[in-house]
């Protein structure tokens, strides 16, 4: 263990570049809750079988419909297609009561054939003879079987190697070497006639894949935590490495490539150069992985067919052009598929059948949604033009996406955030990028400048719920990317997009509607301008306005501007104001200064009115003093008639002259007698103020304004002596007697 450890330390280390492959399509399960663990395609790719819980099922390739399903009553461990694609064997769960676990189903006649044989009930694979006329299967006795394929009677068995139970087995390319490994990590080689070879390799855990190189020159082996080994068949170690966890590998049939199928939380195939162990290149996976196959061609892979624990088997490849491309015909998209063949005529990602997203045609596959087509939006940000494009998934390949995803790395039926990311890694990183940055910026041109350089980055936008199932938004996308503007922008800018670039063969666009394009340019202000632009012989290129906004004056400037301009307007109303207002002072004054001889004569006749009016109030004749009422029912009560004193109301308040309100008011306000007075206007005479209230006499009469006021006067009696003082009366007032 020593010398791998070394040869660990020291394999070379290298950054593998994408393999340019890309989801093509699936295949879909009746059962809603199948978990696929194994896939095997026949020879010319026509029918693609998987197998989950007892059931295995045949699809066709090209159209993915279901050919046939057998249930075999028991759980399915693996299967795999004979050489020449003429039948399926398949291991299942043994017992003792039902012995015979290792069947063959006739492909041609979609029956299951009446030969069976034992195998074990571990989980272990399967493997045809190059020629097909043998099988070999782990056995329950800790070793393997190798049986006839066609009378499955038993041939050879491989024992006495092992002391636990055998996980992989495997025929050499030439026949000649039998390979069986363990659970324990025991990798045995035997010869052709099944005799086991001299040396032992021990890579001290669970072996779950080993396979042969061309010309049988060396034997990979892979363990459960994703070591990989390779070893000649003379049992020397060559390259290991550790790639995380894996379940299977594959050398080429014609090149020195070994490929590996890793499953852990960011899965994807990997190609291995034979001899370095130096990664060539990587295709990520959106899903959880458990068995895959597949097809090169001229050295090179063609398809991948991955087991994805779901309901679905996923096939990777290069994209092919889709059926009625270039065929002519009316093409309202502009997508080289014809009306008549093409199930959504206007790119809106809604087949015509289904598409009911319009809002002012009676037909709406005519009249594209413009929330879900295709779009760029267009910004400048320094010196460097920014555009994303944005592609949006049909509603049918966004539940496929989801429902592969959402098993991506555990089965809780749920998409989780690292679920979201790997399918957001697959997409980006499958993609040849700098096949899309050159497409980009060649349909680019500057009014002032070029674009240069280019970088992209991909992103999940939409469609894929971290919590949630059932999630009814569409899946989408983008491409961002940035081009350097040389020497540097300049504004205003004009922006020529020429041409509407396609990357179908080198993205996972091909799924997507591409044409037509809702361009949605951001000007320098960050508003959107929105145009659609769709494809055809005779449409203009797309041509995008960028210029600085101009820059308000300050409102001083602008007064100022605004008054010279309007200099002559201004002096013109200045003076027009100044005689009118003139002209409405002089008429006021003129019309003050004129006096009326009969505005004097009444002005003397109101003089005399009044004065004459105080006269007789003074000189009013002495009223007769009121009879007291005598009566034996009243008694004479003595009551000192005293001088009732008043104040005289001072002149009304201007409301300047009224003193402000201070706290000291209210203390003094409780010292002083509250002196009520009247509110408003007093008329007052000589004598004082004239009273217009009612008040109550000691008649009982009240006295009313505007009638005849009687006043008492009081007549000051001359006698002989000046000196003597004035006798006080004494009034006496009757009141009824209590009984």
């Amino acid at each position: 263990m020593f010398v791998v450890a070394v040869v660990i330390l020291l394999a070379p280390v290298a950054s593998a570049s994408s393999s340019g492959m890309n989801f093509i399509d699936s295949t879909t399960i009746n059962k809603s809750d199948a978990y696929t663990n194994s896939v095997t395609v026949n020879p010319n790719q026509t029918i693609i079988a998987s197998s989950y819980s007892k059931y295995i099922e045949l699809h066709d390739s090209s159209t993915m419909e279901l050919i046939e399903k057998f249930n075999l009553g028991r759980e399915v461990y693996d299967i795999e297609f004979s050489p020449n694609g003429n039948y399926i064997a398949a291991s299942l769960t043994a017992n003792e009561a039902i012995p015979d676990s290792l069947v063959v189903i006739d492909v041609n006649s979609l029956t299951i054939k009446p030969e069976q044989a034992r195998a074990n009930n571990r989980p272990g694979n399967v493997d045809w003879s190059s020629d097909g006329s043998r099988i070999i299967a782990p056995n329950m006795n800790n070793g393997a079987q190798i049986y006839n394929s066609t009378t499955m009677a038993k041939t050879i068995s491989l024992n006495g190697a092992h002391t636990s139970d055998v996980t992989c087995v495997g025929f050499s390319r030439t026949n000649q070497y039998y390979v069986t490994g363990d659970e324990s990590g025991i990798v045995q080689l035997w010869d052709a006639s099944g005799d086991a070879l001299s040396f032992t390799i021990d890579v001290e855990e669970e072996v779950v894949g080993c396979d042969f190189s061309a010309l049988d020159a060396k034997l990979g082996i892979s363990t459960v935590t994703g070591n990989i080994f390779s070893y000649t068949t003379g049992g020397t170690l060559l390259q290991s490495i550790d790639l995380n966890q894996n379940h299977d590998l594959i050398w080429s049939i014609t090149e020195d490539i070994l490929y590996v199928l890793e499953s852990d939380s960011t899965p994807e195939l990997i190609a291995l150069d034979g001899s370095t162990f130096a990664q060539i290149h990587t295709t990520k996976l959106m899903h959880k992985s458990l068995d895959f196959s597949i097809f090169e061609d001229n050295g090179m892979v063609d398809k991948i067919y991955i087991a994805t624990d779901s309901n679905h088997i996923a096939i990777y490849g290069t994209p092919s052009y889709p059926e009625g491309y270039g065929v002519m015909g009316s093409d309202l998209d502009g997508d080289k598929i014809p009306d008549t063949l093409d199930l959504d005529d206007d790119g809106d990602s809604f087949q015509d059948d289904w598409d009911f997203n319009c809002l002012n045609s009676t037909v709406c596959s005519r009249d594209p949604d413009l929330q879900t087509i295709r779009s760029m939006v267009v910004e400048i940000s320094g010196n460097t033009l920014i555009i994303e494009d944005i592609y949006t998934m049909s509603q049918e390949d966004t539940y496929t996406f989801r429902n592969l995803t959402r098993r991506g790395i555990i089965s809780d039926q749920r998409i989780s955030y690292e679920e979201t990311n790997m399918l957001e890694n697959a997409i980006c990183n499958n993609m040849d990028k700098n096949d899309y940055i050159q497409k980009l910026r060649s349909s680019i041109e500057l009014s002032i400048g070029q674009v240069n350089n280019g970088t992209t980055q991909c992103e999940i936008l939409s469609g894929l719920s971290f919590t949630k199932t059932f999630d009814k938004e569409q899946l989408k996308f983008s491409f961002k990317t940035t081009f350097d503007v040389a020497p540097n922008v300049t504004i205003p800018l004009e922006v020529y997009l020429t041409d509407q670039i396609s990357v179908v063969e080198s993205s996972i666009t091909h799924i997507v509607e591409n044409h037509p394009i809702l361009i949605n340019q951001k000007t320098l202000e960050d508003e959107s301008l929105l145009t659609l632009w769709w494809i055809s012989d005779d449409a203009e290129q797309s041509i995008l306005n960028f210029s600085a906004a101009e820059k308000g004056d300050s409102q001083i400037n602008s007064a100022l501007d605004m008054i010279t301009d309007n200099i002559s307007v201004i002096v013109i109303l200045s003076i027009s104001t100044i005689l009118t207002v003139w002209a409405l002072i002089r008429r006021k004054n003129l019309n003050s200064v004129i006096l009326n001889d009969e505005d004097f004569e009444n002005d003397t006749e109101e003089d005399d009115d009044t004065e004459q009016a105080h006269e007789d109030y003074e000189f009013e004749e002495e009223y007769t003093k009121p009879e007291p009422i005598v009566d034996n029912n009243y008694t004479n009560i003595a009551v000192d008639d005293e001088p009732i004193h008043t104040e005289s109301i001072p002149n009304e308040e201007r409301p300047t002259d009224r003193r402000a309100f201070t706290l000291d008011d209210d203390l003094t306000a409780q010292d002083k007698k509250e002196i009520r007075r009247r509110s408003g206007r007093i008329q007052r005479t000589t004598q004082g103020p004239i009273m217009t209230t009612k008040r109550k006499r000691l008649d009982g009469k009240l006295d009313i304004p505007g009638e005849k006021v009687i006043r008492k006067k009081t007549v000051k009696k001359t006698t002989a002596n000046q000196g003597t003082p004035v006798k006080k009366v004494r009034k006496v007032r009757t009141t009824r007697k209590e009984d």
